[in-house]
């Protein structure tokens, strides 16, 4: 089961993920009041809180959500941010609380577990140093963050960004997974891989460099 809630300042999608009575709550951006009402409705309690990557509007509500219990989550190349997020926040005029170091640091090929659903750590660096998704192998969904948008892909411009990273990272790790497996970023709708190959003109030039 999957619950899709837009929360904080700049819309990031909180993805509540779950099998059984034990979830995973992935970048649980702010409003955290929102998310908790959620989990209770449904009967969940937090198994993991999980990042993928450290940037403010992804992270705001962390340190709530971890009040309500769960391990947090975050690749160590991105770790860093957290400690940065309120000061980050500050400069683009939002207000958020500050966050406590993870409990865990995510690693390409780890797999977490919640109840009986399982989630696997794909590293992806480009739009951060240590931006990671989040693959449910089982049931075809792919967790992109900022990594992979319909119809875009995240930005680069800011510090620890490389454009060639990220596009090594979607044609290596994302791509290889089939068009079948749906793809659920940190902003806008959701999409399919097979569709971001024949719609995403970044997708389009990457394949197009490789001949295909």
């Amino acid at each position: 089961m999957m619950k899709t809630l837009v929360v904080g300042p700049l819309d990031v999608n909180c993805y509540i993920v779950w099998e059984g009575d034990s979830a995973f709550v992935i970048d649980p951006g702010g409003d955290a009041d929102i998310i908790a009402r959620e989990l209770k409705k449904e009967g969940l309690a937090i198994a993991y809180i999980i990042n993928t990557h450290g940037h403010f509007d992804h992270v705001g509500g962390d340190a709530d959500m971890k009040a309500l219990g769960g391990v947090l989550a975050i690749h160590p190349e991105d770790a860093p941010l957290l400690e940065e997020a309120r000061d980050h926040g500050i400069l683009y005029g939002v207000k958020i609380p500050e966050q406590g170091a993870p409990d865990e640091l995510l690693k390409d090929g780890m797999k977490l577990q919640a109840g009986s659903l399982t989630l696997e750590v794909l590293h992806t660096p480009g739009h951060t140093r240590g931006g990671v998704c989040f693959f449910d192998r089982k049931n075809g969904d792919l967790f992109t963050g900022d990594t992979l948008f319909a119809g875009s892909v995240g930005r680069t411009d800011f510090e620890g960004g490389s454009y060639d990273e990220l596009m090594d990272s979607i044609k290596k790790k994302i791509l290889p997974l089939g068009d079948s497996v749906r793809v659920h970023p940190g902003h806008g709708p959701s999409s399919t891989i097979g569709r971001e190959k024949t719609m995403n003109p970044f997708v389009l030039e990457l394949l197009g460099k490789e001949g295909r």
